[in-house]
């Protein structure tokens, strides 16, 4: 009597749900039909703000002859990237070196899903989720050998952590046809500053302010908390806003968020 023997055929799980399919039914990447790793990865999808709450508050089509350029999402700057985009600005560019850690999700724009993530990388996803806005997004170190070719409607924003890189960046800058701006926090307190690179007079005690001794002692992200990020962040869109709109703002302020009666106030005439 001749006797049958019959083999079990091993089950695999699928590499995404997890279901069991015999292995001819996988592809060479261990995906099943439904599942198949050859697909292409689903992006967020582009909207755009609708504006008519602030329509009468915010000149969209002036604001958009111009291009934001953010040197450092951290602390200020991711915060100022997300709320200018919701405020309408279109043509923003993003620039860091840094990745996402656990201790920024607290005092910056991330979350706990950005962490591990390009700085840039990030705050481009945040944007794009929360206002609709594709923006440019640049990962690296800004050097002495970096260069830059932008249009004359550029607006820096400088919201890196060290005085020396701060430095290195208006240095490129100074004389040529740019607004400058600068954020510095600190605890409670708040400065920033918004200078004309071709003034002499504003030129010259802002970079005195940033050599040697005469350094100020707020450093952009100092222990800060996210109740002042927001309120500087909010208080530079404003400003901005108010250059724009050729209307009196304010080339340097100096606050504190628990103390509003210390401002010190510095506006263009």
């Amino acid at each position: 009597m001749e006797e049958d023997y019959l083999k079990e055929e091993e089950l695999q799980d699928c590499s995404e749900c997890g279901a069991e399919y015999h292995e001819g039914d996988l592809d060479e990447e261990g995906y099943c039909e439904n599942c198949s790793g050859d697909e292409e990865e689903e992006q967020p999808q582009e909207r755009h703000l609708t504006l008519v709450r602030q329509s009468k508050l915010v000149p969209v089509d002036e604001i958009n002859k111009y291009e934001l350029h953010i040197f450092g999402v951290g602390s200020v700057g991711s915060h100022v990237t997300n709320i200018a985009a919701k405020a309408g600005f279109k043509n923003i560019t993003v620039y860091d070196m840094d990745t996402v850690d656990e201790e920024n999700i607290s005092p910056q724009a991330f979350t706990f899903k950005h962490i591990g993530m390009n700085k840039t990388d990030a705050i481009k996803e945040i944007v794009l989720e929360s206002a609709g806005l594709q923006i440019d997004a640049r990962h690296g170190e800004i050097t002495e050998g970096t260069q830059f070719d932008l249009d004359p409607s550029a607006i820096i924003m400088c919201f890196f952590d060290s005085f020396e890189a701060r430095k290195l960046l208006f240095d490129k800058f100074k004389g040529m046809p740019y607004m400058f701006v600068d954020a510095r926090i600190g605890k409670f307190d708040m400065r920033h500053y918004l200078i004309d690179c071709m003034n002499e007079e504003q030129v010259t005690p802002y970079a005195a302010g940033l050599e040697g001794d005469a350094v100020m002692e707020l450093g952009c992200g100092l222990k800060a908390a996210i109740t002042s990020n927001l309120i500087v962040s909010s208080k530079i869109v404003m400003n901005i806003l108010a250059y724009i709109k050729k209307i009196k703002y304010l080339i340097i302020y100096i606050g504190n968020a628990e103390y509003t009666e210390t401002e010190v106030k510095k506006y263009s005439e």
